[in-house]
């Protein structure tokens, strides 16, 4: 196909493979895709969670033989452990735990019609999502503004140790924009 040719029967021209021709993504592309990356990362922090906990659990091992075996308590370890069990929670549940896992109150939702029920479910996924996604700004303004402040024993900037809390942030008013905003990807494939 030239430059200057029509694009083939079904294919968007701003489109280009790395050879230079049109190719259309086949419908749905973009929701697979997206579900796709967010599968991707949603694996990764569950394997940063999970070599996490490990680290807790080495750490709390330690900590019981230096202080049964050595009599020595070990303040840094402590710390440490108290860290990865922020990160733990909130990595794991801005990005692992799926959203039919999280806890909810639904006495009144599921009691109403089907119609019902997605109609308060968008509205609830709206007002969660807006509600991270308005305060997300200063959210990490804040975070960033932390890095003046020190943990006590090992001295870590507090902008790293809460920089969990932007992620969880984040991916909340992301996860909740893309329940939202699926459907609507669907229905314009149809």
């Amino acid at each position: 196909m030239g430059h200057g040719s029509r694009p083939a029967r079904g294919r968007h021209p701003l489109v280009r493979s790395e050879e230079g021709e049109s190719f259309n993504p086949p419908p749905g592309a973009i929701v697979q895709l997206i579900e796709r990356s967010a599968a991707r990362i949603g694996r990764a922090a569950d394997g940063l969670c999970a070599a996490l906990f490990a680290l807790v659990f080495a750490l709390f091992c330690y900590k019981v033989a230096r202080r049964y075996l050595a009599g020595d308590a070990v303040a840094w370890a402590d710390e440490l452990s108290v860290v990865c069990f922020v990160w733990i929670v909130l990595i794991a549940n801005g990005l692992v735990v799926p959203y039919r896992r999280q806890i909810a109150f639904d006495l009144l939702h599921r009691h109403l019609p089907t119609r019902w029920q997605r109609r308060v479910e968008v509205l609830r996924c709206l007002l969660i999502g807006g509600i991270f996604a308005v305060a997300l700004p200063g959210t990490v303004d804040y975070i960033a503004f932390l890095w003046r402040e020190k943990t006590p024993v090992l001295l870590w900037p507090l902008s790293r140790v809460y920089a969990c809390f932007g992620i969880f942030a984040a991916a909340t008013a992301l996860r909740m924009g893309w329940r939202c905003a699926r459907p609507l990807f669907e229905r314009t494939l149809r």
